[in-house]
């Protein structure tokens, strides 16, 4: 996880910056639908802050996690890829999504009410916490 430390160094923001600027081009040229740190090499070293970049939005963003509440009553099945691994998962929905924007740098939220947009924020935190089996 990102931490305020991190959040506050110019440096730092300039690099995300820089990372962002990369993957909307990927996003053009690849076949890929996420990118996480788990995809992501700097200076030959992979990338180890907590980031999702969702080509079909361009939204980045850092240290996302889901919060369900009483009203995530619904389910969706998932079809999921990962390293080569398809898998189809239950997934629960609506939720709040909270994370820090990887552009503005401040804390957000955003509520997931689609069956589609679950099933792609849900898989990304899990391959981003090392959490997809």
């Amino acid at each position: 996880m990102v931490g305020t430390q991190q959040l506050s160094d110019v440096y730092w923001r300039m690099k995300i910056r820089h990372v962002n600027t990369h993957v909307i081009e990927e996003c053009k040229t690849t076949d890929y639908s996420i990118f996480t740190q788990k995809n992501l090499e700097l200076d030959e070293q992979r990338m180890e802050e907590s980031y999702i970049h969702m080509c079909h939005s361009g939204m980045s963003v850092i240290n996302a996690r889901a919060v369900f509440s009483g009203a995530s009553t619904n389910y969706v099945t998932c079809q999921e890829q990962y390293a080569d691994i398809t898998k189809k998962k239950e997934r629960q929905y609506p939720f709040s999504l909270k994370y820090i924007s990887g552009t503005t740098f401040m804390p957000e939220t955003k509520v997931i009410r689609q069956k589609k947009d679950a099933c792609m924020w849900l898989h990304a935190i899990d391959i981003v916490e090392s959490r997809w089996d």
